[in-house]
Order: structure tokens, then sequence, then C-alpha cells
């Protein structure tokens, strides 16, 4: 089945699918929805819509719908930064000294590898009081000192990847939205993926919150990027996929870096952490994947190497469950031998 249609859901009457429809009970009817979507072999066999795409409209949700990506969006920062290094305009190594002059002392021990693997040691900024990637650098020039010396944990921290987005625009002379549309969103062919903010789009599945056991439209917009701000839609979402992994975004070397968990310092433990994807092992099965919350949404990106296959689940609600559970045992539809 090509890519390139857009409006057609691909569903499986079988079993299999009946069984997706369960775990998606919840999304379903009069609630706010969900799009899953499976990719095998970069090629789309499953991607359905379920519930509604506004719960005050009762306008039904389909695969065309965008949504924001949350946290999903540093899969994309983190391959940015990886072109950057590619065009040789950037170093893993080098540190925000080395990029910005008027950074404090303390971020000469930071490098471009910490910030992408969270290990950093940045102070978190409070995102009632910083609004924009600007104001996240200033809040981080106020600071004296780092929470750790980078490289010796790992810490999650938002300030980390909006700092990634500072430096791609540093380093590329342009937009944190224009690098992107330029090297990864046109590269794939994602005519529906865009920054927030850049323009009004429609067919956007709005976001919901629930207030006192009831669901509310709420059009809350991403103001800091790099660490969120992107919407996609699944089909746009799956060329990126496919892109990605058939090596026309990075070179191989790139994307093994991105899924390599680097070493913590002084320490024989290991992070969890890749470049902008949670890499783990279970049963001497690997498994990749990163979670999205914020805005009124809920999303979750799972991939698994062995069988390259993706599991992508996005939903338009602040609540849900446990979404890596639900995304292993929505792949175990199409493996029964996954042993997770």
């Amino acid at each position: 089945m090509p890519l390139f249609i857009m409006a057609q859901e691909i569903t499986d009457t079988s079993i299999r699918g009946k069984n997706i429809d369960k775990y998606l009970q919840y999304f379903s009817n009069e609630n706010p929805g969900a799009v899953v979507m499976v990719i095998k072999n970069g090629e789309i066999v499953f991607n359905k819509a379920y519930g509604l795409s506004n719960i005050e409209s009762k306008e039904p949700m389909n695969v065309d719908k965008a949504f924001n990506l949350d946290e999903l969006s540093k899969a994309f920062t983190s391959l940015a930064i990886m072109k950057l290094v590619e065009k040789k305009k950037l170093k893993l190594d080098q540190s925000l000294v080395d990029i910005f002059s008027d950074f404090p002392e303390y971020g000469r021990n930071i490098k471009v590898r910490n910030l992408l693997s969270h290990a950093s040691g940045l102070k978190p900024y409070d995102a009632n009081l910083v609004k924009t990637n600007t104001q996240v650098f200033e809040f981080l020039k106020e600071q004296t000192e780092p929470l750790f010396e980078a490289g010796t944990k790992m810490n999650y921290s938002n300030s980390d990847y909006a700092m990634l987005a500072y430096i791609i625009e540093k380093v590329s002379k342009s937009t944190y939205s224009e690098f992107l549309t330029k090297n990864i969103f046109k590269k794939a062919k994602m005519k529906n993926t865009w920054i927030a903010g850049d323009n009004s789009k429609t067919l956007v599945a709005e976001g919901h919150f629930k207030e006192e056991g009831n669901y509310k439209v709420r059009n809350e917009k991403n103001t800091i990027y790099g660490e969120k701000g992107i919407f996609s839609t699944s089909t746009d979402f799956a060329l990126w996929d496919k892109a990605m992994h058939s090596n026309k975004l990075v070179k191989p070397e790139s994307l093994a870096q991105i899924f390599t968990v680097e070493k913590i310092k002084d320490s024989e433990n290991n992070s969890y952490y890749g470049y902008g994807w949670v890499i783990m092992k279970r049963n001497d099965t690997w498994y990749y994947w990163h979670s999205g919350t914020g805005n009124g949404y809920t999303n979750l990106l799972l991939y698994l190497p062995d069988t390259k296959t993706t599991v992508l689940i996005l939903t338009n609600r602040n609540d849900g469950y446990d979404f890596l559970k639900l995304s292993i045992a929505i792949a175990k539809e199409f493996d029964k031998e996954l042993k997770l």
C-alpha cells in the first residue's frame, strides 16, 4: 500500500484488527480520540482513527488529522543535530561556551552530546515563567552552576532540547523551522508537518483537557521548540519513519549514534537515553520508544529494530494509561513471537 494515499484508512478486519479495536475502546465513540498506526519494513499495515477530533462539535477523528507530537519532536531535533554534524558545521564534543561565547563558564564542560542524551546537568526551566527559546537561553545564562557535572548522570530536562534548537539556529544561520523543513520535512515529502506557530493549519485534532470529569477543548500552543512543537499526521509520520530508516535523512552511522546509549562517566552503569529516544532491552529484544505529553495530547512512539516495526499512538487528550504497554500489545498482534 503506497504511503502517498493520504485519506484512506488502512484497517484490518481480522481478529488482529478487532483486538486492536478493543484496546482502543477508551478512545472510541463519543470520547476524544486517537490514531493508531503500525509500520512494517517501511510500509503502513494498519492506520485507523478512533473517537472524536473535537468533542464539542462532535467531529469524528480521521487519519488525516494532525496532532501536536509534543516530546516526540525530540527525535526530529536529534536528527537535525546529526545532519549538522554530517555537514561538518557542528561537533558532538563542542561545548556551550564554544558555540555561545557569552554563555557562563560552567557551560565549558557541557557538550552537545550531553544535551542530546540528557546528561548535561542544565537546570530545567519553569514553564510558567519561561515562554520562548530565547528566554530559556537567558534563564540558563543567569545560572552559576549546573545541577551536576555533565556526563555523570542522566536527568531528563527540556532545557537540553530547547538549547539544541537554539544551537541549530546559531550554527545553520536559519530558523529551527527552516532547517527542519529543508533537511527533514521536504526530503521525506512530508507536506502536512509544521512547527507550532508557523501557519494557521486546518485538519488539526483539537487538544482536550479533562476537568472535573468532563473533557474540554483548549487550544494551547507550544512557544518553546526543539523539545516539543512539531505537528504532524500519521501518514506524514510514516514518510519520516521510512526516510529515516532507509538513510535518506542521515547516514547509517549517524542513525546508529542516535540509537546508542553513552556510558555515564565514572560509573559502571549506562543511561537508558540515546539521542531523542529511550533505548531499552528485555528478553534479548531491543525496543526504542518515546512518549509525548502536553497541550491536550498524549502520544507514544515505539520502534522494534529486529523486525523493523513501528507503532505510533497519537491521542488528542491529556490523559490515558500505560501507552508503552499498549503499543507493545499492538505490536504483538503483528508478531506473536515478540518477547516483551
